[in-house]
């Protein structure tokens, strides 16, 4: 399932917003449309940051992404 929030503000405002979401995130107390977002503890972790710009706008992007077969074998091996 996909799942997102969608927010508009300026500057500070995304700056606040990110310094309440990176705590939250490793504190388990992110929740995204309702549902709360969980970090596997054991599994290996694909990050990556994505910067595009152009004469359209710009876009930075951090994505997250971890194999839920591994996640679940290495919480079963616990």
């Amino acid at each position: 399932m996909r799942y997102q929030d969608a927010f508009l503000g300026s500057r500070a405002e995304f700056g606040d917003f990110i310094k309440r979401a990176i705590p939250d995130l490793f504190a388990g107390n992110l929740v995204v449309e309702g549902t709360p977002v969980a970090l596997p503890a054991e599994a290996d972790l694909d990050y990556k940051v994505k910067y595009d710009d152009d004469v359209e706008g710009g876009s930075v992007t951090i994505k997250v992404s971890w194999d839920k077969e591994e996640a679940e074998e290495l919480t079963l091996d616990d």
